[in-house]
């Protein structure tokens, strides 16, 4: 036991820990035993040199991104590592193939309830924790399910707030993927405004449309090659998923948001492009909260 404690707060350190958060992980009860059982199944904390400073987390594998000096790893922290670890050990079907599933709402699903149990596996720990600097708040940028706007939203404060109102773990669960599929990635580049929940289902519709399926004929309706905004505004009204509630008519209903998008010259007009889906197709619902209450998120077809 003393062998694998040393060795994890080597990697700590080399990852770029402080001495108080490492400390902080080893003197956290609930910490350390999530730790020590990543470590003990083959698991490793690696770091990698880098322009930027990040962190990620996958079964067995946990990364701490380094920018050159001076510049440190911010991402280096005790919260940082509640976070990751809850990728790595929590949730599986986050980590299936997207050809796994049935439609792009299941896989997207299934990725935003893995950063669920992650976001709920860092408040858990967070409020444990022993030593280090306090981590009491999580604040995150989140777009409106009906619209394009923006809030500010502290997951701790939410998590905390559903806790005392005696809500079950599944249903506060819940509600964290559809915050976070409204919720933006980091490092994403300059003008790219997609979601996670955006960035998912364009996932897995490049990954698995075969030639002549709408979402291709779609592609090659367009006079140029889809830019950020078009993945945002297709996915934002889900209109290449089972649940979008379009008109069954002779005519492709896409074709005029087709030709619409090819004229749009000014890039990151979000109302704009908001209107622009309003008037050519009426009939498409934006939201992640209604496309799952109209049955999308189904389980994946088959379990690996």
């Amino acid at each position: 036991m003393w062998f694998l404690a040393r060795r994890i707060l080597r990697d700590l350190r080399h990852a770029g820990f402080a001495d108080d958060e490492a400390q902080a992980v080893r003197q956290t009860p609930a910490m350390w035993a999530q730790l020590t059982d990543f470590y003990r199944h083959g698991g490793c904390i690696e770091r990698v040199e880098v322009a930027f400073s990040a962190a990620t987390g996958q079964p067995g594998l946990i990364r701490f991104f380094h920018p050159p000096a001076p510049a440190v790893c911010t991402h280096a922290t005790f919260g940082s590592l509640a976070h990751e670890l809850g990728h790595a050990l929590l949730f599986p079907p986050q980590w299936q193939p997207a050809a796994s599933f049935a439609d792009a709402q299941a896989y997207a699903r299934s990725r935003e309830l893995g950063e669920a149990h992650a976001w709920f596996n860092q408040y858990r720990l967070c409020r444990a924790k022993v030593g280090g600097a306090p981590e009491s708040s999580q604040v995150q940028w989140i777009e409106n399910d009906e619209d394009f706007g923006t809030r500010p939203v502290d997951l701790f404060a939410r998590i905390a707030e559903r806790e005392a109102a005696g809500w079950h773990e599944a249903r506060i669960l819940d509600e964290l993927a559809v915050l976070n599929a409204n919720m933006f990635p980091s490092g994403m580049g300059e003008g790219n405004f997609k979601t996670y929940g955006q960035c998912n289902r364009w996932d897995w519709l490049q990954a698995t449309q075969p030639p002549g399926s709408p979402f291709r004929r779609f592609i090659a309706q367009l006079p140029r090659a889809p830019n950020a905004d078009d993945q945002k505004l297709l996915m934002k009204f889900n209109l290449f998923t089972p649940v979008a509630a379009l008109p069954a008519s002779g005519a492709d209903p896409l074709a005029p948001l087709a030709a619409a998008l090819g004229g749009v010259a000014t890039r990151g007009d979000l109302p704009a492009l908001y209107a622009l889906a309003c008037d050519t197709v009426p009939g498409a619902r934006p939201g992640v909260a209604w496309a799952c209450a109209r049955g999308g998120g189904a389980a994946p077809l088959a379990q690996t």
